[in-house]
């Protein structure tokens, strides 16, 4: 095991993000800190860190450092962005940051900051062709991603500090101020022609700002479970809570159920910028994203050292397994079993290859709760599938890979779709009982856990479903097993099941 501590001083906190990584370069976060700090207020005025923010941020790395040094920290990476880019006293806090604590603190220019969010947010989201946003405290990157490359991108001289004091949005909101502040958005976007003339699937977006817009829309819509990565709104609720935001001076913003205390006085400028950039490009799918800079230094630090999966589910489901110690090549027999019957009553149940990802997670991670307790073991599969660090899956994929894995055992057990209603329906519990049952049969047919099942052929009629398995060994066991599933096979795909051994 090898610990990693990730240092990132922002223009409104410290943060520290201390890692563990595995033999086979799958790492998971082990603490995290973050502490506030106003720096981007600095750079609003003077443009100097003052004496306050020397003494804070000396004493908080010092804290971070020695945090390091009892966990067995091997390295520590140090970064900043533009709360020391744009200092003009950066050189002496740097050289007393060496000389006090002996850690070098690398301050990336805007295009080093811009690849790492990407890197960060590539390894964890599906990107087909989308626009990065990064609200900043006194800049605003922005990106075209397409797959593994950024196609353009830019910095706008505009963030959540600067923007909001150069135009009087703090506190109570005057309408002429806010007009002007649009209008001077407007103008900047208006150089920038590649994001009128592009058609993005979605826009993604990150930083504490947009985190916070992401964290105030679940909030009032009552979302089943806080997960900030990967949380979907649209264009129209990012307008929504504009209005709600611009409306209340910053007391009242303070109280706003959802809001982070410290963004009270900048989240409505922050918000306006986003929404003025999501207008302009007329996306309505928007991605909060949990993921950026932090992750993006340590992915890079695995690529140098590791040799890790190109696919990010496959990182993620392989990481987890090895963590709670899971029969691997029992989850891999019951995926490929899943699979090829998915595939073979495709006719029957008419799902198509975008269900290949929550097959994958729910019956590699089936028997994940068993590191918890065997007995009931498929609830607790459901809550670490939920919780766990999952790249690659949107949270509707998530619920039903969790739904599939907890319906696996011989059982009457159903998710409840009460509590989750808001991510998804009826139909699409009834495609969680299309795949769940499947996996009830590939758990039976490997019920021995020796890969006793070599191939299989699926053939169907009017009235039955005959799965023909061959094996070098008696796989009676096995079958008996598998065909458990007959009543709730009969109730889903309205046949009866047949299991033959040839």
């Amino acid at each position: 095991m090898d610990r990693i501590g990730i240092v990132d001083i922002g223009p409104s906190s410290l943060r520290l993000m201390l890692t563990e990584v595995d033999e086979n370069g799958y790492f998971k976060i082990i603490d995290e800190l973050k502490t506030s700090i106003r720096l981007g207020h600095d750079l609003v005025n003077e443009y100097c860190i003052s004496n306050d923010n020397f003494k804070t941020i000396i004493s908080t790395l010092r804290a971070y450092k020695s945090l390091c040094t009892v966990s067995g920290a091997s390295k520590i990476f140090a970064v900043a962005t533009e709360s020391l880019r744009d200092a003009k006293n950066k050189d002496l806090l740097l050289n007393l940051i060496k000389d006090e604590l002996d850690i070098d603190i690398r301050v990336l220019s805007c295009e080093e900051e811009i690849n790492y969010n990407f890197l960060g947010i590539r390894k964890s989201i599906s990107i087909t062709n989308s626009l990065m946003v990064e609200v900043a405290g006194t800049d605003t990157h922005i990106a075209w991603i397409k797959g593994d490359d950024i196609i353009k991108s830019i910095t706008l001289p505009i963030g959540s500090v600067n923007f909001t004091y150069h135009f009087n949005l703090h506190d109570r909101i005057i309408p002429q101020d806010l007009t002007t502040a649009l209008e001077f958005i407007d103008e900047l976007l208006d150089e920038v022609h590649w994001l009128k003339d592009t058609k993005f699937d979605s826009i993604i977006g990150i930083a504490s700002t947009i985190r916070n817009v992401g964290k105030i829309d679940r909030v009032r819509k009552r979302y089943p479970f806080d997960i900030p990565h990967n949380y979907e709104l649209s264009d129209l609720d990012v307008q929504e809570i504009f209005n709600l935001l611009k409306c209340k001076d910053y007391k009242q913003r303070q109280k706003l159920e959802g809001i982070e205390p410290e963004l009270a006085d900048i989240i409505v400028g922050g918000t306006a910028i986003f929404k003025k950039i999501a207008n302009i490009v007329h996306c309505s799918k928007i991605i909060i994203s949990g993921r950026g800079l932090r992750e993006g230094l340590m992915y890079e630090y695995l690529e140098k050292t590791y040799t890790i999966p190109k696919d990010i589910l496959d990182y993620s489901l392989n990481g987890i397994l090895n963590t709670l110690n899971g029969n691997i090549n029992h989850a891999k027999n019951v995926f490929n079993i899943t699979l090829n019957l998915f595939e073979a009553l495709k006719p029957l149940h008419k799902l198509g290859d975008e269900f290949y990802n929550i097959i994958k997670t729910s019956t590699m991670l089936h028997d994940s709760g068993i590191s918890i307790n065997y007995y009931n073991h498929h609830k607790h599969s459901f809550y670490i599938i939920l919780n766990s660090y999952i790249n690659g899956l949107t949270h509707k994929e998530l619920l039903m890979s969790a739904a599939i894995a907890a319906s696996h055992r011989f059982n009457r057990y159903q998710t409840p779709i009460s509590p989750f209603s808001s991510i998804i329906n009826q139909l699409d519990f009834k495609n969680v009982n299309y795949i769940g049952v499947l996996v009830k049969i590939a758990e039976g047919l490997d019920r021995s856990l020796v890969g006793a099942i070599k191939e299989l052929k699926v053939s169907y009629d009017e009235e039955d479903v005959t799965i023909d398995v061959s094996s070098d060994i008696d796989v009676d066991f096995e079958i008996r097993q598998a065909l458990r599933a007959s009543e709730k096979f009969k109730e889903v795909y309205n046949k009866n099941l047949v299991i033959k051994a040839i």
